[in-house]
């Protein structure tokens, strides 16, 4: 896309906003999976209240001992924040299921107007449902967003375990195991069958889920896209070198910049950890150049936010299949603190899609006429 399509694109899509608090009404429903990293209790200092909103808690299975439902429930119940053992949603990571069909039926149940779905320590594929849900519904959406105030692995260990051989490439082993991928039927799409696959794959600190993506659906191509955080900007070369191997075996689709002394190319095709606009927008690039001729699969390893991002690119071209590589547990430290808390307040999320749609849509149908005219 040209930089004024772009331009007009993000006139359609909200900011980011920092914010401590959050003011919630009736007909509010907070949906929220607690984990066990600390910022899992922000949304729970973030809530201002004195009205009936409800909550919905998802427990995951397999179940994690060190997750924080309990004090999660427990602190939303004080802030006058309605949480019923009904509103307690079990979510499976590897067989999702009927979640989706369950959180709807709870969301109706209590005549949502808006979902503020807290996605802190949500995996990405739930984050990618709830939305779906929400849209479906026709609900207002407004986003919580907590980072962590660090991060594992620390820029010290990391250079440490490379150093000593402790990690390799292809993959730094963030995660404990690799489970496999995890397909759901909402998020599937049988379009283009027959025809070439190319995989569209955000790097994470383990490659390894790449690698199980790749000896599952075989692609005949690989867009690799990496992660660029605000903060900790290392992080950023060091999933590139993690990915580096794989990057070369598909070099033609996954150019990169020119490399300083001592450091791995860093990959062309980045985007913010931060900012979901400029997901959508490297997405929609890519899919109006591979739609025509391939079966596009995208598989959302990357950040929370750029799921957000995923998730409502796949809302506007249902031809997009879903596949998520997923890890079987995470290591004993992965984060720790609260750090700045954020807000994306999307309104309608079906209406504003429909929107973006037909803009996106009217920018590419004059495209094709300037070209058939040419």
């Amino acid at each position: 896309m040209t930089e004024s399509e772009n331009q007009a694109l993000l006139t359609l899509l909200p900011a980011l906003r920092q914010e401590s608090k959050l003011a919630i009404d009736a007909g509010d429903v907070v949906v929220h999976a607690p984990g066990f990293e600390d910022r899992t209790m922000a949304v729970t200092q973030a809530i201002m209240t004195g009205t009936s909103a409800k909550a919905i808690l998802m427990s995951y299975e397999p179940a994690n001992s060190r997750n924080r439902l309990a004090d999660v429930r427990q602190s939303i119940n004080k802030v006058g924040v309605q949480i019923t053992d009904g509103d307690i949603l079990n979510y499976n990571r590897f067989e999702p299921g009927d979640f989706e069909q369950r959180l709807s039926a709870r969301l109706t149940y209590h005549r949502a107007r808006r979902v503020l779905v807290d996605i802190s320590t949500m995996s990405k594929l739930l984050i990618i449902l709830v939305l779906n849900v929400a849209r479906t519904l026709k609900l207002e959406v407004t986003i919580f967003y907590a980072e962590a105030e660090s991060y594992g692995p620390t820029e010290a260990s990391f250079n440490r375990a490379r150093e000593t051989n402790k990690v390799h490439q292809p993959s730094l082993q963030v995660f404990t195991g690799v489970h496999g991928v995890v397909r759901v039927d909402s998020l599937a799409s049988v379009a283009m069958q027959g025809h070439q696959t190319a995989a569209l794959v955000f790097m994470s600190f383990n490659d390894a889920l790449t690698q199980v993506l790749l000896n599952t659906a075989y692609p005949g191509r690989l867009f690799l896209i990496n992660g660029r955080p605000p903060v900790h900007s290392w992080r950023e070369q060091a999933t590139a070198w993690i990915h580096d191997q794989v990057r070369r075996e598909w070099e033609i689709d996954n150019p990169v910049e020119q490399a300083r002394p001592g450091e791995v190319a860093l990959p062309k095709r980045s985007v913010s950890t931060l900012d979901y606009r400029e997901t959508v927008l490297m997405l929609l690039d890519l899919y109006w150049a591979l739609s025509a001729s391939h079966r596009i699969l995208l598989a959302p390893a990357g950040s929370k936010l750029q799921a957000v991002g995923c998730s409502m690119v796949k809302a506007l071209h249902p031809d997009i299949h879903i596949e998520y590589p997923s890890h079987e547990s995470f290591t004993t430290e992965y984060s720790t603190g609260i750090g700045k808390t954020w807000v994306l307040a999307l309104g309608n999320l079906a209406e504003r899609l429909k929107v973006i749609s037909e803009t996106e849509r009217h920018q590419h149908l004059e495209i094709s006429l300037e070209a058939a005219n040419a």
